[in-house]
């Protein structure tokens, strides 16, 4: 439990940092005042001020905030009199954020989720420089990496298991076993599995991968790993983080055209994948993580309200009409959609809890 907690909270502190970190450059870059550069939600734990920003560590761990003067409007009978006078300050500098223009304002928008994916080739970078890409499969029918919401992640299978038997015939090598379990979609199927020195049985139903029509479990084997050089590492690290992109957001649009069923973890349930990327591994918890990663900048990039692509929509908006919308109905807009998003967060995490229970 403590090393789910500890590597869920760095792994995201992480990824939460060099998100708003590309908020916060692009701002410093065009002149926009910022007044918080926030890691965690909710009560200060810590806070020091330098210049007119303060760096603050906050209670919870889940999110962090880049605070511009200017992103929404001041009332000057709801603040107190230093944010007015810090307001009018910057206002007369022309240092608020809405008096940049909307290209401006789009890459400070935008440059959030560019960071993620830049984290993600880095994390891919350091895994391929320091333990090699992979090659040749291996012979053996031992697990190299189960894959987090996939029926064999579901069942109990986990990396480094070997698989004996399925439905009672022996297997030999990992073609035998994908052969066996992919001409078995949505059949249940009985593994035989052996852990350190036990032997027990699983069964699992492969679901039916609908581009190449057969089952699958979410496996893969151990690779033999060859060593490359740095140069090699960045661009295979560029290359891996691209292919995972285009892979999420064709399973997004998939769950969202009904092609494929919607399955959404909270955060309980990617702190239990943490965790167990964790206990296997260094290697592992890179990879979980350039993958969340990757998954925090999509999903900030979607069209909806108090998220980045919903901001990135009114831009687009007064890009087109050539005129702002006013700040109140926006932040309003951002507002509801912060309520609502909040209410989803809430049963996605009891729905974590209920299926870990």
């Amino acid at each position: 439990m403590l090393t789910t907690i500890v590597s869920f909270i760095i792994v995201l502190g992480i990824l939460v940092f060099f998100h708003e970190l590309g908020h916060f450059m692009v701002a410093k870059y065009v002149g926009v005042q910022v007044e918080e550069f926030a890691i965690g939600m909710g009560p200060k734990l810590f806070g020091k001020q330098y210049g007119e920003t303060l760096y603050s560590i906050r209670l919870l761990p889940l999110g962090g905030y880049c605070k511009m003067t200017g992103e929404m409007p001041v009332d000057d009978d709801e603040v107190k009199q230093e944010e007015v006078e810090l307001y009018q300050k910057a206002f007369r500098e022309e240092r608020c954020l809405f008096q940049k223009s909307v290209w401006e304002r789009f890459w400070v928008i935008f440059m959030g989720p560019v960071m993620n994916f830049l984290l993600a080739a880095l994390f891919f970078t350091l895994i391929f420089s320091i333990y090699g890409v992979e090659v040749n499969t291996s012979d053996s029918t031992v697990i190299g990496q189960v894959f987090p919401e996939q029926p064999a992640y579901e069942a109990g299978l986990r990396d480094g298991d070997k698989i004996l038997a399925v439905n009672n015939q022996k297997v030999s090598n990992w073609e035998e076993l994908a052969g066996m379990i992919n001409k078995n979609p949505n059949q249940e199927i009985t593994l035989q599995v052996e852990r350190g020195n036990q032997t027990f049985d699983l069964n699992i139903v492969p679901r039916l991968d609908e581009n190449r029509e057969v089952g699958v479990i979410g496996i893969i084997p151990v690779y033999n790993r060859k060593s490359v050089n740095i140069f090699e590492a960045i661009w295979l690290g560029i290359q891996r983080t691209g292919i995972y992109i285009y892979g999420l957001i064709l399973g997004l649009w998939k769950m969202v055209t009904g092609q494929m069923a919607s399955d959404v973890s909270g955060p309980v349930k990617i702190a239990q994948f943490v965790g167990d990327a964790a206990r296997a591994g260094m290697l592992r918890l890179m990879e979980f993580a350039a993958l969340i990663s990757i998954n925090l900048g999509i999903m900030n990039l979607l069209p909806i309200p108090a998220l980045d692509g919903g901001r990135l929509v009114f831009l687009g908006w007064e890009l087109i009409t050539g005129k702002p919308i006013d700040p109140e109905k926006e932040g309003m807009v951002h507002l509801v959609g912060f309520v609502l998003l909040m209410v989803l967060f809430v049963v996605i995490m009891i729905k974590d809890i209920r299926s870990i229970i």
